[in-house]
């Protein structure tokens, strides 16, 4: 894998049949592209679709914009074809967004063969089925090529028949974040599907930054800088991040306090955390 610091805090996804969504995605200004073969686009266009794109991932986005393809299964006949098509490409995606992922053997076979051959190739994992929010530890770590975990939050409250509010998907949500956290790689929230409605985003937003997700997905444009502010850090918690570090650096004991509140090894943790953060958004 590359040394390259990305953002990955919002994914457009877009039809595969759909390529020239590309510049909408580039306006936009998000971080991650998916042209999407799965769900995105009818069984009886697969073929097609498998032609059409392509010819996006030749194009030069001009700038930290990572574009990915969101396959069928690994193991379905579509998911074959899939990888055997980009497998050939000269040009291939910067990742490939892998759906109703239940364990990490089938991590394994794309790791071994598709990235074996494209070694730059990010995967990112689709939690979406009771099967696999059960083996989310053990997919999280599966491969270095895995960089995050996506929660399918539609698929997910479709087969266990809950509704999509927010204590409906807690526990899934708790689960995807910590088994991404374990394994020192990001997690991604799964869409919020009314354009309109401002306020909930952010109040979502909010919630899942606060526990501990680094993404969300969506299929609006107006979203995506709501999405950005809410996964890059503020120049006030920058700056407390900073003062944080110089008052644990002036510490000779092992805990001290700023402004009143407690500074130990832990919140000198998260304070690092919250820098490099900043540093990769460009805030720091």
């Amino acid at each position: 894998m590359g040394t390259r610091q990305v953002n990955r805090r919002s994914a457009m996804i877009f039809s595969a049949l759909m390529p020239e969504r590309y510049d909408d995605a580039v306006a936009a200004g998000a971080d991650i592209v998916v042209f999407d073969l799965e769900d995105g686009t009818v069984p009886e266009r697969k073929a097609e679709a498998r032609e059409t794109v392509p010819a996006v991932f030749q194009r030069d986005a001009g700038g930290p914009l990572l574009k990915y393809l969101r396959i069928n299964h690994p193991s379905t006949p579509d998911g074959l074809r899939d990888m055997a098509a980009v497998m050939d490409w000269e040009n291939p995606p910067d990742g490939l967004l892998l759906p109703k992922i239940e364990s990490a053997a089938e991590i394994h076979q794309v790791a071994k063969t598709l990235c074996a051959v494209h070694r730059e190739l990010e995967l990112m994992a689709i939690i979406e089925s009771p099967r696999g929010l059960e083996n989310v530890h053990h997919i999280a770590g599966a491969a270095p090529q895995l960089v995050m975990l996506l929660l399918g939050s539609d698929d997910l409250s479709g087969t266990i028949g809950s509704d999509r509010a927010w204590d409906a998907l807690a526990y899934a949500r708790g689960r995807v974040v910590v088994a991404a956290g374990d394994a020192g790689i990001e997690a991604m929230d799964g869409a919020f599907y009314d354009p309109e409605d401002e306020a909930g985003l952010i109040e979502e937003l909010q919630r899942v930054a606060a526990m501990g997700f680094t993404g969300k997905a969506s299929y609006h444009a107006g979203q995506i800088p709501h999405i950005h502010a809410a996964f890059t850090p503020s120049a006030e918690e920058v700056e407390e991040a900073r003062r944080i570090l110089q008052a644990a650096a002036a510490d000779t004991v092992g805990n001290t306090r700023l402004d009143g509140r407690m500074v130990n090894a832990a919140i000198v943790k998260r304070a690092r955390r919250l820098l490099a953060t900043a540093e990769r958004r460009g805030v720091a």
